[in-house]
């Protein structure tokens, strides 16, 4: 009954529309003739109509020109249409294809002007499949056969019309080893398909959802040209014997060296699907006469996926990445979205210690993600008011998406969001977080290197750590730095109750339920919101897997902002623990303290690779000056400490790293003596926020306090803007690696 509802469509519309019917009516009597290219018998077809889509100007100003003839308004009036409602109120109009290769060969457009993408529409044409399983629907991506690439459609055939399509369902139902399994997403199974050309994939799924996500788990293996927003595909899909079946081609170009040749050598031929499926449409008889499987091998060997291509998208597809959970945000209630279920925003609340969701109490709640990927799908999830910066300058709050996983759970009386998402996922936010996603190739490889060393070392350690007891004062709330050892000591110069002395660093084992937190704490990671660029998706491919070691353990590879020319020590802002590859070097070529530092710089272009928007709002970096009245830092002291010092008398550097960062500083004051260490708690005493580091000398001038220091950050390990100049230099990035972390070694 379906097959004859189109059926009739077709009649209805060839009875009214004399040019669609004489097209039609020609295909009884073109000429076809098969060959055999690469084990697969293919049909050669000559249809002069196809040289509308054939010679098509495809150029974004040509196309501007035109009007789009699948928009509504454009179409001819003897155009008629059937309706077809997709998902999430996507509309579209399925009409009779003026120049058709097959008999009842329909375009299924969308009801409104947008460009071609197949991202959230596979699952409209996997539903149009099982609607009609009759027949096979198939999608030319751009550059890649799309004689319409900026209104987005589908087209429809009859089955069993495509010899590729044909082929495939034999080998299914043989067994063969000519298509070889790969990889399985769910009740979804992937293949690669060994016959006629390079960089086809197939697909079965028992489920639409499954082969959705084995979709675009494979979309995101493959890369995407410049100015695109998909890989250059080819994708056919049909539903047979209970199951969904896709067919997957990737495209290195449209068009071969013969259609720009002039003379004997010119083939006015575009492939698109019909082509790529073993259908070849030869618009010109002379060109059809003397075609060869030869000249059709060389045409498919131009416009596919080069042999390393296709290797590089299967070791994409096989490869394996650990999953981290990040501890994003806490509150009494969390306000969120599932992207995929299109309900909007919803809200979790804390309840007699539980989640109250929907009417309902829960121990916690878990929404898996579309896609593990978030290298190629959209985002899975939004958070509203994230808070970034956590009581640094820049703290602010912003709604964030963000791929992967949700989990809300109850943390220490409160909800906290975490994210599971993959650690190379979640590199490609971290990198673009911590810095700008433009920046320098080589720079941006060291970074990626050492942020995935650094949390897997993270992950390690706590994990370790859980087998033992829970240290004094460890807080899971991802929102607040929490004591790891505080300690109120007497010193023997002053009376008992004068002075007082605590020592406090902030680490990862803050963190319980949870691997890492979302800022500065860790590292800064804020979803989809600053995952972006082209280049950080290269750098975290081609470094996938590596991290520092050093004598066979992961290195914990610190970084900072700017290290002020001198690096320092691990023990100086953390435990008691000496890192051979974490030492107080120079920030100088070979670490020749006579030379000029890598982050003195003033470059604004590399400045402006480094840093991230709102990190552009700190400019005096590398040299900076501080100032306060006696009063006001006196209350600042006293507020921030916890103790009443009265009016500040003194400040005293006890000891400092090779640096010259401070790691044990005395405030004397009128009623109260503090010691304060280490490092990222003298800054957080002596600001509102923080410090730009804990490297700075002070003078003492009537009223005013006066702090001159240098550096932004711990200064430990990697000095990012270092690390950009030496890239803009030219060093690579193990050049880079080795200046910072001496003595250790990659590993992948």
């Amino acid at each position: 009954m379906k097959e004859n509802r189109i059926h009739k469509f077709v009649g209805d519309q060839l009875s009214r529309w004399p040019l669609a019917c004489d097209n039609f009516r020609a295909l009884k009597n073109v000429q076809v003739r098969e060959v055999e290219v690469g084990g697969l018998k293919v049909k050669l077809q000559f249809n002069p109509a196809r040289m509308v889509s054939s010679a098509a100007k495809l150029n974004k100003e040509d196309i501007a020109k035109r009007r789009c003839f699948l928009c509504r308004e454009n179409r001819p009036a003897e155009q008629i249409m059937m309706k077809f409602e997709g998902r999430k109120g996507k509309k579209y109009h399925i009409l009779v294809n003026p120049y058709p290769i097959f008999q009842d060969h329909l375009v299924i457009a969308m009801n409104r002007h947008t460009d071609q993408s197949i991202w959230q529409r596979y699952v409209d044409m996997l539903d149009l499949a099982r609607k009609y399983p009759d027949f096979t629907f198939f999608y030319n991506g751009p550059r890649s056969g799309a004689s319409a690439p900026d209104h987005h459609h589908f087209q429809g055939a009859p089955e069993g019309l495509m010899p590729l399509e044909n082929d495939v369902d034999a080998l299914m139902a043989a067994g063969s080893k000519e298509l070889e399994y790969l990889t399985s997403v769910q009740d979804a199974d992937l293949y690669q398909y060994r016959k006629f050309t390079r960089g086809i994939f197939v697909l079965r799924a028992q489920t639409a959802k499954s082969a959705a996500k084995m979709l675009y788990r494979l979309l995101d293996c493959a890369d995407i040209p410049e100015g695109e927003n998909e890989p250059l595909i080819n994708l056919f899909t049909y539903y047979r014997d209970g199951e969904f079946r896709s067919i997957i081609i990737f495209r290195s170009r449209h068009r071969s060296h013969h259609y720009f040749s002039e003379g004997p050598d010119h083939l006015t031929m575009s492939p698109g699907c019909a082509d790529m499926a073993g259908v070849f449409i030869v618009p010109v008889e002379e060109e059809f006469a003397r075609i060869t499987p030869e000249l059709l091998e060389e045409m498919l060997d131009e416009v596919t996926v080069t042999a390393e291509e296709e290797e590089r998208i299967k070791r994409r597809l096989t490869r394996t990445q650990p999953l981290l959970q990040v501890g994003i945000m806490s509150g009494q209630e969390i306000v969120f979205e599932i992207l995929s279920d299109g309900a909007g925003m919803r809200t979790a609340s804390l309840k007699e210690g539980k989640i109250e969701y929907g009417g309902a109490l829960y121990d916690e709640l878990y929404f898996d993600a579309e896609t593990l990927s978030t290298m190629f799908a959209g985002p899975s999830f939004v958070l509203r008011d994230v808070t970034i910066g956590v009581n640094f300058h820049w703290e602010r709050k912003e709604d964030q998406k963000f791929a992967g996983a949700l989990k809300i759970i109850v943390d220490k009386g409160r909800l906290t969001a975490v994210n599971v998402i993959g650690v190379e996922d979640y590199l490609l936010s971290v990198i673009s977080s911590e810095m700008s996603a433009t920046a320098s190739e080589e720079f941006l490889k060291a970074h990626a290197v050492i942020s995935r060393s650094w949390v897997m070392a993270q992950i390690a350690a706590a994990r370790n750590s859980s087998e033992g007891e829970v240290p004094v004062g460890v807080c899971n709330v991802p929102t607040l730095m929490c004591d790891l050892d505080a300690r109120f000591n007497k010193d023997a110069g002053h009376a008992e109750d004068d002075v007082y002395e605590y020592v406090k660093w902030y680490d990862h084992e803050d963190h319980r339920s949870f691997d890492v937190c979302a800022d500065d704490h860790c590292q800064r990671y804020q979803g989809l919101t600053r995952a972006v660029g082209p280049t950080v998706r290269k750098v975290i491919d081609a470094t996938w897997g590596q991290v520092l070691e050093h004598k066979g353990h992961l290195c914990d590879a610190r970084f900072s902002k700017c290290c002020g020319g001198v690096m320092e020590k691990f023990e100086t802002c953390w435990e008691d623990a000496d890192h051979p590859y974490l030492q107080p070097l120079s920030d100088t070529p070979d670490h020749n303290p006579g030379a000029e530092p890598f982050c003195s710089t003033t470059d604004k272009e590399i400045l402006g690779q480094v840093l991230s928007s709102y990190d552009h709002e700190t400019v005096d970096f590398y040299r900076w000056e501080t100032t306060y009245d006696r009063k006001t830092l006196s209350e600042l002291v006293s507020r921030r400490s916890g103790v009443n010092i009265g009016e500040i008398l003194e400040i005293v550097p006890l000891e400092r790293g090779l640096s010259g960062r401070i790691y044990r500083l005395k405030i004397v004051g009128s009623e109260k003596t503090i010691i304060v260490g280490k490092e990222l708690e003298i800054r957080r005493i002596l600001s509102e926020s923080h410090l730009k580091s804990s490297a700075f000398e002070v003078k003492m001038e009537d009223d005013r306090i006066i702090l001159e220091g240098s550096g932004w950050g711990h200064g430990v390990g990697l000095c990012q803007i270092g690390a950009a100049v030496m890239a803009s230099r030219g060093y690579t990035y193990e050049e880079i690696l080795r200046h910072y972390y001496p003595g250790s070694s990659l590993k992948s």
